[in-house]
């Protein structure tokens, strides 16, 4: 019986530390991510890939865009203009 019980305690305890190292890796990796992310609003990343007109602009200094990520944008068939930001006139 007691074998059984120290087996089950165990086992428990081995869980336990599995989770606790996979929550600290998820949060490291959602921390490195969030400096990336941080570092590239703040322009040290360089510029943007891509044409920031189109809809469909990543608006990264990693990826092109979301239906052309290898490029160019150039000629692109998925070319969509973004939509005038002028608000409605009122009525």
């Amino acid at each position: 019986m007691l074998d059984n019980l120290t087996a089950h305690v165990l086992e428990n305890a081995a869980k336990r530390r599995w989770r606790e190292r996979a929550y600290s890796r998820f949060l490291q990796d959602w921390r490195r991510q969030v400096v990336l992310l941080r570092r590239q609003r703040a322009g040290e990343l360089g510029p943007p890939l891509g044409d920031p007109s189109c809809v469909f602009s990543a608006h990264s200094a990693w990826l092109r865009c979301a239906v052309n990520p290898q490029g160019p944008c150039q000629g692109c068939p998925h070319y969509a203009p973004k939509p005038d930001p002028t608000p409605d006139s009122p009525h």
